[in-house]
């Protein structure tokens, strides 16, 4: 059975109970518990006094290594001074402990081995030093780099010296530190550099899979002689770090994280034995696919990246969760585990194949592998050489994990071009080969099983029949044929055309449309969705749009509320305050002769292209048809707060609810302090934004129809906008998609509106940005707190959250639908309306270094790429949001547009 991820809360994936809730502890008043506190504290006070005299000083633990294949292996013991051991100590409890490990840094905190294998030097050079700059130089054991393909360099050797020398930033403990060029290194008596790189050059290519066994087995015969000459504890278990040249490492957490997955310390009080740690997970990937996705593959062995499922990520609460394949960037796996493995074929050239191999041997002869979600890895530059297993490569693979049977099935899936002969020559020719393991399908787990509980993307091998039902349905074929042609012997001439039944002269349905159902009365829309966006409506399920109550007593993020500008927590935020009471627009006459002279690119958008429609918004407000109320929300900090006047004075009484989720409520702006999970940072806006929507959704969902979000630098036109909601296109794609509602429905298809972006230009992982802002219906914002929220990434830091937000829908069949005019203009701006009325495409947008161009997806150039009826600007600072309300509004004089 796979193994549950790690969690990092605990051991048993369960919470620790929470004891500080103003109750005292009966146990802690007893004689028997002061009696053994005493013992504990005098037991552990010498420990402290060694921890901070010793256990810091920067020469403790060093370890022998070498800075080419040349260089003799030495290492010196230096002795920091009590001025600088007393300026390091700066430990709690638990790290004191470990840190007086006889040896190294013992079970707990094991040091750390890392391999780099690549073919270009620039591109190891940037390893190593994404190493150097993110790790306690202290618990580098050595860092192994293999120049696959490449004679002997001094040059590249002197330049890794120079590294290993401290040339580049890099952590002592908890200390940063760099030596600057011509710094005399020996002089430094607190920063003694023990010599860690280990250079290996392969003249003649050898391929990853044999430069990563050849670099282990360096490894190994140092880990002997550091164990033989008293440098190394037997109970450490090194950690083996496997990297592709040119990926980097990208925090300083990195090896935390990877040490707690791997390793679990012993109590530190408790009946069990305190001198061993228990070993967790298997092996451990670092993501570069992005949040809740991992490196899987299909039928053809062929890398794919897929999604996470729910089940699998609430396992960890989203810190790890199981990965069918390594995506090759980085991978950390505890040495022995790597040394143990049975199928390590040195024959795998590419880094993809040998990958492959490493990733099937942890899963079926070990215990799998996990994506660690805050480990995040920059990618090489350069892709894998080889993305699809050639005929032999995918005969090795068969050869060695699938059984007879199976190895049948993949054939049929791998090729339709091959024969049989030339599947069973390959075959037989793989195993005969000396590297090739055999009886792994006995061995170790079976591939079906794999295929049915790990990586269901080879579903379709599993489908197909073997050898045995490839000859009965040959024969089937052959006697259906036959069957045929006797027909054809006693019909002279086929049936005449009027004969056909009605249904056979009837077009086609479109792809997942509703049937048009004889006798239906509902009303259809003027013009039918467009067949891109009604495949998106039909993704999704209709959802009850009355009120289900998610807050489980407003007990725990995201739902803990808000707090009022004195702190007290239950704050309720009126939203109708601004709309009601809006503030006096203030331009003097100097401001709005600078606003309307200029004719700069934002002036010719605005006046020549945009149109605000307030005629269509007067005619309904006449009307008395029910309006669409649409909820504004906006997401700055207090530092952020002198920004609001401007939005408070333009856009913002133009929506009928308005708030402003901060970490700061000031009603007099508008501005509420929503709490949420971990700190107020950029790097955690995903948090900050999961409780603003719960909190909009506990107490303001009810009351509004759309649901807008944006920041402080956001411009909304919000009659067109309120003009896009109510037409009929919208009404038609958030009723399913084919017909129009008459005002009864119960349920609403959800709908996720705003600029669509192609996340690294992949179609297949698109979102809305965050720029502009996007808007949601009622049915998308409870799914989203209801069901999303609660299921995915509960407790992720980070700050993509529109990324996040649409991939969470995804999860649930909501797609981004196309905000688009019928001409092709975009409604949701993400840059100034200057910036669109000028900017041309690169060439090569998918090779070029422009983003935007990378991202968009089938945007015009020039006045045509906004829509006239657009709805929203982004990076609108300063004045900016006053001149482009008076532009779009007509608030310019005459004489100063002539």
């Amino acid at each position: 059975m796979p193994r549950k991820p790690y969690n990092k809360r605990d051991v048993n994936g369960v919470a620790a109970p929470n004891y500080n809730n103003g109750v005292s502890n009966p146990m802690m008043s007893t004689p028997e518990f002061k009696v053994r506190l005493f013992l504990f504290v005098a037991c552990l006070w010498p420990l402290w006094v060694l921890a901070l005299f010793g256990a810091s000083a920067p020469g403790h633990n060093q370890q022998i290594a070498s800075t080419s294949s040349t260089d003799n292996d030495t290492s010196k013991n230096a002795v920091s001074s009590p001025a600088a051991a007393m300026s390091n100590a700066r430990f709690n409890l638990r790290s004191v402990l470990d840190r007086v490990d006889v040896m190294g840094y013992g079970p707990t905190h094991p040091r750390v081995a890392v391999v780099i294998v690549g073919e270009d030097k620039e591109d190891l050079i940037a390893s190593i030093k994404s190493v150097y700059a993110n790790t306690d130089i202290n618990r580098i054991f050595v860092v192994c780099a293999v120049l696959d393909g490449h004679q002997e360099d001094l040059e590249f050797v002197r330049e890794l010296r120079n590294v290993d020398n401290g040339s580049v930033p890099h952590w002592h403990g908890i200390r940063a530190d760099v030596h600057l060029p011509g710094t005399n290194q020996a002089a430094q008596e607190d920063d003694p550099h023990s010599k860690k790189i280990h250079v290996m050059f392969n003249p003649t290519r050898l391929g990853v899979a044999a430069s990563r066994l050849d670099s282990v087995e360096f490894v190994q015969i140092l880990e002997k002689k550091h164990i033989s000459a008293g440098f190394k504890s037997v109970d450490e278990d090194l950690i083996l770090l496997l990297m592709q040249g040119g990926a980097q490492l990208k925090s300083h957490s990195w090896l935390a994280e990877t040490t707690s997955a791997l390793i679990v310390p012993p109590p530190i009080l408790g009946i069990k034995d305190e001198s061993l740690a228990m070993k967790v997970a298997n092996a451990v990937s670092f993501h570069t696919e992005g949040f809740g996705k991992r490196t899987s593959f299909d039928e053809k062995f062929s890398p794919i990246i897929t999604e996470a499922t729910a089940d699998e990520i609430n396992l960890s609460n989203g810190h790890s969760f199981p990965t069918p394949a390594l995506n090759g960037a980085a991978v950390a796996l505890r040495l022995d585990t790597f040394a143990n493995l049975p199928a390590q074929d040195p024959s795998l050239m590419d880094p993809w194949t040998a990958n492959l191999d490493l990733s099937l041997n942890l899963w079926l002869c070990a215990d799998g592998i996990d994506i660690v979600e805050e480990v995040e890895v920059s990618p090489p530059m350069a892709e894998n050489p080889t993305t699809t297993l050639n005929p032999d490569q995918a005969a090795r693979f068969a050869a060695v994990w699938m059984d007879e049977m199976l190895q049948q099935k993949f054939f049929q899936a791998y090729s339709s071009t091959w024969t049989r002969l030339d599947w069973e020559t390959k075959v037989t020719k793989v195993k005969q080969s000396a590297t090739t393991p055999s009886d792994l399908s006995r061995r170790c787990r079976s591939f079906e099983w794999y295929a049915k509980e790990v990586n269901p993307n080879l579903s379709k091998i599993l489908e197909m029949g073997g050898w045995e039902h490839d000859h009965e349905k040959e024969i089937a074929e052959k006697q259906n044929v036959s069957k045929e042609g006797e027909k054809e012997t006693q019909t002279l001439k086929p049936p005449p055309l009027l004969e056909r039944k009605e249904e056979e002269k009837k077009d086609p349905p479109p792809i997942n449309a509703i049937p048009d159902l004889a006798g239906h009365d509902k009303k259809k829309p003027s013009k039918p969705l467009r067949p891109e966006n009604l495949n998106i409506v039909s993704q999704a399920k209709p959802i009850n749009i009355e009120f289900e109550d998610a807050s489980d007593g407003h007990e725990a993020h995201p739902h803990l509320g808000a707090t009022d500008e004195n702190g007290h927590v239950g704050y309720i935020h009126d939203e109708t305050a601004l709309r009601k009471n809006p503030p006096t627009l203030k331009i003097d006459e100097e401001q709005m002769a600078k606003f309307c002279k200029s004719r700069d690119d934002n002036y010719k958008m605005m006046h020549n292209r945009i149109v605000v429609d307030m005629e269509y918004d007067k005619k309904m407000e006449k009307s008395g048809v029910k309006r669409d109320k649409i909820f504004c929300l906006v997401y700055t900090i207090d530092s952020g707060h002198p920004k609001i006047p401007n939005i408070l004075e333009t856009w913002g009484p133009k929506c009928d609810g308005f708030m402003v989720g901060s970490n700061k409520t000031d009603p007099s702006l508008g501005t509420v302090n929503i709490l949420h999970e971990g700190p107020e940072e950029y790097n955690n806006i995903w948090q900050k934004v999961r409780s603003m929507w719960s909190y909009i959704y506990d107490n303001y969902y009810e009351k509004y129809d759309w649901f807008h979000i944006g920041g402080d630098d956001l411009f909304l036109l919000i009659e067109n906008l309120r003009l896009y909601l109510e037409s009929e296109e919208i009404k038609t794609a958030a009723n399913g998609g084919i017909y129009l509602p008459d005002g009864t429905e119960t349920t609403q298809t959800p709908l996720l509106l705003g600029r669509r972006f192609a996340y690294m230009g992949d179609l297949n992982d698109i979102f809305d940005s965050g720029g502009s802002g996007y808007t949601m219906n009622k049915a998308a914002l409870k799914l989203l707190v209801t069901e999303c929220f609660v299921n995915y990434f509960p407790h992720a830091h980070t700050f993509s959250e529109d990324t996040m937000v649409a991939r969470v829908l995804r999860k649930m069949g909501v797609l981004p639908y196309d905000t688009k005019d019928d001409d092709g203009g975009e409604r949701y701006m993400p840059f100034m309306p200057g910036h669109h009325w000028s900017y041309h495409l690169p060439k090569d947008p998918m090779n070029s270094k422009d983003w935007y161009a990378k991202y968009s997806i089938n945007i015009k150039e020039g006045a045509e790429h906004c829509s006239p009826k657009s709805v929203a600007f982004h990076y609108v600072k300063g004045e900016n949001m006053k001149r482009l309300f008076a532009l779009a509004y007509g608030l310019c004089p005459k004489e100063y547009l002539d």
